[in-house]
């Protein structure tokens, strides 16, 4: 606090004193949002075919009615879904139903169901742009199920059992987003072709900054890079076990690695450690790390580079550092062998 003296009076002046705003620390999210859903009535219809060994006969889908139409992700999808399922297993089954309640955010599943349909496996994936996938899945509902019924709803869960663990629920539609009804012959089949789309962040380098007991804050620059292979499939992999709380690699560098989103390269890390988690709250649509404790069998490293990668076996354990915190110059350190560093 300082003061003007004036004949007879006192002028208190407060003392402000302006310190640099740290960045935050590093944080990564994912994006998840509906595409369409295409939806096909038909029949295996036989015909005449001809190849290398001469003419015979086969079956071919024919569609006799269809229309595409868009649809809304459920809150519990975000809430809790992504939190315990693969992102490729989000819609691994198809759901229908006889019910004709709007869809709304807030509902957990189908007002009647009548069906449920296996894909039978993880759902394949197509990369966009760099951090941004489409994941598919074609599923096809037999005359035993559908056969003879009217559908006016449909869904999609990862989960086999009926009940409320949808991701997604809608009404069935025209291609003029008109509710309507699909009688089915008993004979007639049901395709559901849907597709959603998710993407991760941050994809350009960001400023963040991080606690190191012993060392106070460290600042550096983060991001999410695609990794090995071309169709950025460990991006999404790590991604997807990070939300679901499965361990991911914990591993340090020595060198600057490069802040390209597009990064493929193979890198070496010094060391690697196992991420545990904090437990996950419902709702929260955040889940975090336990502290971690880095043993003084880490020492004489320098710290240029620490990150998180996915481990998919011993030929790729050090090359998978697909969430980077890279030290600005002058940051990095060299942990001494009495020191056990402890990262907030």
């Amino acid at each position: 606090m300082g003061k003007i003296v004036v004949p007879g009076k006192e002028i208190l002046i407060p003392r402000v004193v302006v310190r640099p705003l740290l960045p935050p620390p590093p944080t990564f999210s994912t994006r998840l949002e509906p595409q369409h859903l295409h939806w096909q009535v038909g029949r295996y219809k036989e015909r005449l075919t001809s190849g290398p060994g001469g003419l015979g006969r086969g079956k071919v889908w024919v569609v006799e009615r269809e229309a595409e139409q868009h649809n809304l992700i459920l809150n519990q999808t975000y809430d809790s879904l992504m939190a315990q399922y693969d992102l490729r297993s989000l819609a691994r089954y198809a759901v229908v139903g006889t019910g004709s309640t709007l869809p709304n955010p807030t509902q957990t599943g189908l007002v009647s169901e009548v069906a449920r349909q296996d894909y039978g496996s993880l759902l394949p994936h197509a990369l966009v742009s760099d951090h941004v996938y489409d994941i598919s899945a074609t599923i096809e509902f037999p005359e035993t199920k559908v056969g003879g019924r009217n559908l006016t709803e449909w869904g999609f869960s990862p989960v086999s059992t009926p009940g409320n663990n949808l991701m997604v629920r809608e009404l069935f539609r025209d291609g003029s987003s008109n509710p309507v009804v699909l009688t089915l012959a008993t004979d007639q089949r049901l395709r559901l072709i849907y597709k959603y789309r998710v993407s991760f962040f941050p994809n350009t380098a960001q400023d963040v900054s991080i606690n190191i007991n012993g060392l106070g804050v460290k600042t550096g620059r983060f991001i999410l890079v695609r990794g090995r292979y071309p169709d950025s499939y460990h991006l999404l992999l790590m991604m997807s076990e990070f939300m679901t709380g499965v361990s991911v690699q914990f591993r340090v560098l020595s060198a600057f690695l490069p802040l390209n989103p597009s990064d493929t390269s193979y890198y070496n890390g010094t060391q690697n450690f196992s991420i545990s988690y904090q437990a996950y709250t419902s709702g929260s649509r955040t889940r975090k790390t336990q502290p971690l404790t880095i043993p003084n069998t880490a020492a004489n490293i320098t710290w240029a580079t620490f990150g998180l990668g996915q481990y998919v076996g011993p030929d790729y354990v050090s090359n998978q550092v697909i969430a980077r915190f890279v030290f600005n110059s002058g940051q990095e350190f060299t942990l001494c062998t009495r020191q056990n560093l402890h990262r907030a």
